[in-house]
């Protein structure tokens, strides 16, 4: 299921970034381009964690930036990025060097991708995936994991 949410066009390793607001616009920036949302929702998902404090950590490392349909999602789409230096959300100590990003249109199209997340966190794969380098060790790594159970 991972190697058909994820692909070469919507995951980027090792990412430069320079605060959390600009991890979150190249992230989210993966669903604009591929069609999925609007400019808005990226905006959406910043102004969110200003509000509303960094309610997108949601495990060690990890991220997960999205926010309502409303704000300007198009389609379902998910996007992958790990950062070269961690990046520090607003009233959290918690370095996180793994986004993954989601748009959605309803409350239940996005299911598989929120399934995907919570198999990567249980199975302890996050600091794994954000030391990988290239996408193919990516996709070789949960392939491999995959077959094996």
């Amino acid at each position: 299921m991972e190697r058909l949410i994820l692909n070469e066009n919507n995951v980027k390793l090792q990412v430069e970034a320079k605060d959390w607001e600009e991890a979150v616009r190249i992230g989210a920036g993966i669903l604009v381009s591929q069609g999925c949302a609007r400019q808005s929702y990226v905006e959406g998902i910043i102004d969110a964690v200003k509000e509303l404090g960094p309610y997108i950590i949601v495990a060690e490392g990890l991220a997960m930036p999205h926010t309502r349909p409303e704000c300007g999602a198009t389609d379902i789409g998910c996007s992958l990025v790990t950062l070269k230096e961690p990046v520090y959300f607003d009233g959290d100590e918690e370095p996180v060097r793994v986004l993954i990003c989601f748009s959605a249109v309803d409350s239940e199209s996005h299911l598989d991708i929120l399934k995907m997340i919570v198999g990567f966190v249980e199975k302890g794969w996050i600091p794994a995936i954000a030391a990988m380098k290239e996408q193919s060790e990516l996709f070789d790594f949960l392939e491999k994991n995959q077959d094996a159970e």
